[in-house]
């Protein structure tokens, strides 16, 4: 029986930049199965074949003739998944045709990676299963995914520091407690990239803005963000944010108000990340929910 992968939690921006694991790179024993899934591997060395994120809903668009085919954009701290669901994917689709934009949803499918000409690639997710959620349950996965990674730049941060390569890498992964599977995609990774260091250095000051947006910092600046937060969401609210407005003219009646626009700009960049407000265009901010 062929075994089903495990859907792994990742951020959209190391998502992003996954690339096709080739069957030459595989393991022995999966090269030796016709029936093996078309795995990914990213610039970090997480091998994925499934997906599991939550974020927000901010775009939803039928793309297919009688609503056969969905396109959807969930964003995260880091970025935003683009998420297909098409006939194939009956309970994801029925999902799709009801929810309404903006929605917090947690969901689950498979990595898929379109490559129409050599430098441009276009990664993203085949629902398989799609469910609307709490803000609680998409800072549990925010929280939690940011662990795993976080753990993965670590082991990816020794293997460079190592110097080695290939075998005598896995093997030295494997002393240091590192799961088989990531030893491989590390080694795998290296071999790969060109610039590992940036991409890890772009991802952690990613992952840091994500938790930031999260109020998880001590209580005096908790409680401090919250009222520049709750300041910020009632003007948003005041001037029709629900509904959309223009982001400079937002900027500027904030600033008529007394606020310094750095700290407007910070605080719609943390509503932003954390997922209470988003752009449907460039230039105009919505408020979710």
């Amino acid at each position: 029986m062929l075994k089903r992968e495990i859907a792994k939690r990742v951020f959209a921006k190391e998502f992003e930049a996954c690339r096709e694991l080739d069957k030459s790179e595989r393991p022995a024993s999966e090269t030796a199965d016709s029936k093996s899934p078309n795995l990914l591997i990213s610039p970090l060395g997480l091998i994925l074949n499934r997906v599991f994120a939550v974020g927000v809903l901010t775009e939803l668009d039928s793309i297919g003739l009688q609503n056969e085919m969905w396109k959807a954009r969930i964003v995260d701290p880091t970025g935003a998944f683009t998420v297909y669901a098409g006939q194939f994917q009956p309970d994801a689709s029925i999902f799709f045709s009801t929810v309404q934009v903006p929605a917090f949803i947690a969901l689950t499918g498979k990595a898929r990676i379109y490559e129409p000409e050599p430098g441009s690639v276009f990664v993203s997710i085949r629902a398989e299963e799609a469910n609307v959620v709490d803000e609680e349950i998409r800072n549990r996965w925010v929280v939690d995914t940011a662990e795993q990674t976080t753990d993965r730049l670590e082991a990816f941060s020794d293997a460079l520091a190592s110097g080695y390569r290939g075998e005598i890498l896995g093997e030295c992964l494997l002393e240091r407690g590192i799961s088989e599977e990531l030893a491989e995609g590390i080694s795998i990774a290296l071999e790969r990239e060109r610039a590992p260091q940036e991409f890890a250095k772009q991802l952690k000051a990613s992952i840091r803005e994500g938790l930031k947006s999260l109020n998880l910092e001590s209580e005096d600046n908790e409680e401090a963000k919250a009222d520049q937060k709750e300041f910020v969401l009632e003007l948003l609210r005041e001037m029709g944010g629900g509904k959309g407005i223009d982001y400079s003219a937002f900027v500027d009646a904030a600033v008529s108000r007394g606020i310094p626009e750095e700290l407007v700009e910070e605080v719609v960049r943390s509503l932003l990340a954390g997922g209470q407000c988003y752009e449907p265009k460039i230039g105009i901010i919505r408020l979710v929910g």
